[in-house]
């Protein structure tokens, strides 16, 4: 669980003579945690007013976690939306479908782009989906490549910009330091065998490190090769009633390279190169139905990055001890392919295949500085910089055997479009005796200028929809003041607002046929979110050990909220629907969340953490519940490590009943109330050799979650709803050689 920093977990990974007793502690206490919550370098967690929490490279390996979705298991609160695969039709999808993988991730009751996440700080793809299309977030990450993962819940926007409407999360990858620094040799290599059953995946890591004092160098690379998930399913046909699997296989590929070069003590120089590449075949047997006889799809994700940054770090510096700045290159390329055999109707084709492209490449820079001072008996943290990006985003769609848009061409879902944002922020952590203040305020401005196509200007024109500029800026300010009474107690609170600026998809999406289309609006505004929080947090020695606790309670008003709403028509040839994203409702979002972790001198520590979000949106003066809010959860957790050799854990999730009263469509079905208990431990074989094993669903629960699932009618569960449970009883296992 993120944030706990399982005491001793450090000492298990590092130790470098696990049967010296000099490597034994004899006293347990609860590490301090930092986290880069205010971008300019780490900040200690109790001094932190905001709720964070962090998930590091040995919780992830403990765990033997191969995607975010295994590795944010148990963050309660935060949530990676994982459709099924089960495609139907060429339009591929229903709302609890798709082939987007790990789609994205949810927070405070609000998901997708509405979530920032980061990557080393730098934004990463936007999800995109549109009828068989569909692009998940999580197709670039590797939680092999990353040392930590920072989770940042409430608005981010008044030091990240756009997208931080809720929280954020940065994935933060492995230095040639961190490897270095197991063994403090000039050399180090690892390699690292695993298998997941839920899958029927292996994977393999290798990771190599070298360099001295001015000089340092890193490679890992990382493969998987696996299968579809398993689930609860048992009817095991052909068509809507199936319930098992579909089949599918994949194969991921990751690379992170780096080089650093310090010419002195306070200068230092990264080029970090990463690339990664995910692809995918199945077979979609529960579509075949209605005259389908075959239903195949095949995807493949790739991404690259190239980052160079410099860094001076000086305290002895009068007026600024701290700058960074960095330029960097980031593409994400996705290709989708569907191909359907049978039996042709009067409106259908038959065989036919849709093709869809999908990119985001991105290219910026940024600026940051750092300022200490304290006249008049106050401390000064002065952080400022400028951000700047320039991203083009494109679509394309090709097919045969279905006339739409033009001729026997698929539409190009919107043009490419040139997305330029710019941003300057300031914040002043300010401290006075057991006071902090904190005040922070950015300016963000962005452009969408479309590019001419000759495809997207004949259909979109043709029909009175030409492509259209949109630009707009917002101010995000942040104020906060934190107290600390004692190491005990510290109370804290704290405003943030938030905001998402339009897609280039909202701006300018494009679709028709004959009975419906879908048109552009250059008048949408950006998404806002005004939030206010307060917490509590503490740590402090309690009988035989120590705790560290931490409470929150929250409330945000979002406007604007971009949805993809109806318009006019009735569904008809002579007056088709048209559909538009527009700025169509508000939102209401109040929880409460909590921690605790103890640890005691004998070896054992626990843990426990909930998270209770309740919300409503409002559109055309109609409230309902908000579906995208996951129903109360709760994680806990024992463990036994009476020495660094060996340690054992226990960790229970559970998940409250959504309650139809909080969605808004009263026929969908949803998900029960569920616990599953979890198994893990490792074992130090020798020096450089460890074994880690761990089972998930230990009593082979069936269940549901809710994020995966919202949006699922009980007419289609009534039939087939074991298709869209969770795994079933799973293992994993991995041993990790390192010299």
């Amino acid at each position: 669980m993120a944030l706990q920093q399982w005491l001793c977990a450090g000492a298990f990974a590092q130790s470098a003579d696990v049967n010296s007793s000099s490597a034994k502690l004899s006293v347990r206490k609860l590490q301090d945690v930092v986290v880069t919550a205010n971008r300019a370098g780490s900040t200690d967690l109790d001094h932190a007013a905001a709720t964070v929490s962090v998930i590091t490279s040995q919780e992830m390996e403990e765990h033997n976690t191969k995607d975010i979705k295994d590795a944010l298991r148990y963050e309660p609160g935060v949530e990676v939306r994982r459709s099924v695969y089960r495609m139907s039709g060429i339009t591929g999808a229903s709302a609890t479908t798709g082939r987007g993988g790990n789609e994205g991730i949810t927070m405070r009751g609000l998901d997708g782009n509405r979530v920032l996440m980061l990557e080393d700080g730098i934004v990463m793809p936007r999800a995109f989906s549109q009828g068989v299309a569909s692009v998940g977030r999580g197709a670039t990450t590797d939680t092999e490549l990353y040392r930590r993962i920072e989770v940042l819940r409430g608005p981010a926007s008044s030091l990240y910009g756009s997208d931080g409407l809720t929280g954020a999360i940065n994935f933060i990858t492995k230095d040639p330091a961190d490897l270095l620094g197991v063994y403090g040799k000039s050399t180090y290599f690892s390699f690292k065998p695993s298998y997941d059953s839920v899958d029927k995946s292996f994977g393999a890591t290798a990771s190599a490190a070298w360099g001295g004092e001015q000089w340092q160098g890193m490679l890992i690379l990382n493969t998987r090769h696996g299968n579809q998930a398993d689930n609860k399913g048992t009817n095991d046909v052909l068509g809507t009633a199936r319930t098992s699997p579909d089949p599918m296989s994949y194969t991921n590929r990751s690379a992170l390279g780096k080089l650093v070069f310090k010419p002195n003590g306070v200068d230092s120089f990264k080029l970090t190169l990463q690339s990664t590449e995910e692809r995918d075949s199945g077979d979609s047997l529960s579509a075949l139905a209605n005259g389908v006889t075959a239903y195949s799809t095949s995807s493949k994700s790739t991404g690259q990055r190239a980052t160079l940054a410099y860094e001076h770090v000086d305290p002895d510096q009068s007026w600024m001890q701290k700058f960074k700045a960095n330029l960097y290159y980031r593409n994400a390329d996705t290709d989708q392919y569907t191909y359907e055999a049978g039996a042709s109707s009067r409106t259908i084709v038959r065989p036919r295949f849709r093709d869809v492209s999908y990119s985001d490449q991105m290219i910026g820079g940024g600026l940051l500085g750092e300022s200490n001072f304290g006249p008049n008996g106050w401390r000064h943290k002065l952080v400022y910089g400028l951000d700047l990006s320039l991203s083009t985003l494109e679509t394309s769609a090709n097919g045969t055997g279905w006339t739409s848009c033009t001729g026997t061409q698929y539409c190009q879902y919107f043009p490419k479009t040139e997305y330029t944002q710019l941003g300057a922020y300031v914040q002043d952590e300010m401290r006075t005796g057991a006071l902090t203040t904190i005040a922070g305020l950015r300016l963000d401005s962005y452009e969408l200028k479309p590019k001419a196509s000759a495809k997207y200007d004949a259909q979109a024109s043709a029909n009175g929809q030409p492509a259209v500029s949109s630009r707009d800026s917002a101010f995000s300010p942040r104020l906060a003041f934190l107290y600390e009474v004692t190491p005990a107690f510290i109370p804290y609170i704290q405003y943030a607002r938030g905001f998402r600026s339009p897609s280039p998809q909202e701006v300018n999406s494009f679709f028709n046929n004959t009975v419906y289309r879908q048109v552009s609006n250059p008048d949408l505004k950006p998404e806002t979110s005004n939030t206010v929080e307060v917490g509590l947090r503490g740590k402090l020695s309690a009988g035989a050990g120590s705790l560290r606790y931490s409470a929150a309670a929250y409330k945000g008003n979002y406007r604007n909220f971009i949805d993809l709403v109806t318009v006019g028509g009735n569904l008809t040839v002579a007056n088709p629907t048209i559909f538009q994203y527009r700025n169509a409702a508000k939102a209401e979002i109040h929880g409460l969340e909590g921690r605790i972790d103890y640890a005691l001198d004998n070896g054992v520590s626990l843990k426990g953490g909930v998270a209770w979000t309740k919300g409503t949106s409002t559109a055309n003066g109609v409230e309902q519940g908000l579906e995208s809010v996951a129903p109360l959860s709760l994680v806990t957790g024992v463990r036994y490590e009476p020495t660094p050799t060996w340690f054992v854990q226990s960790d229970l999730v559970y998940n409250a009943a959504k309650k139809k009263a909080d969605i808004p469509t009263s026929t969908n079905f949803v998900s029960p109330a569920f616990f599953v208990m979890d198994l893990s431990g490792g074992y130090h074989l020798s020096r450089n050799m460890t074994l880690y094993a761990g089972i998930r669903n230990l009593f082979d629960r069936k269940y549901w979650s809710w994020t995966d699932i919202r949006g699922l009618s009980l007419a289609d569960s009534a039939v087939n709803k074991d298709a869209y449970t969770e795994p079933g009883r799973s293992f994993n296992l991995s041993l990790k050689i390192a010299y």
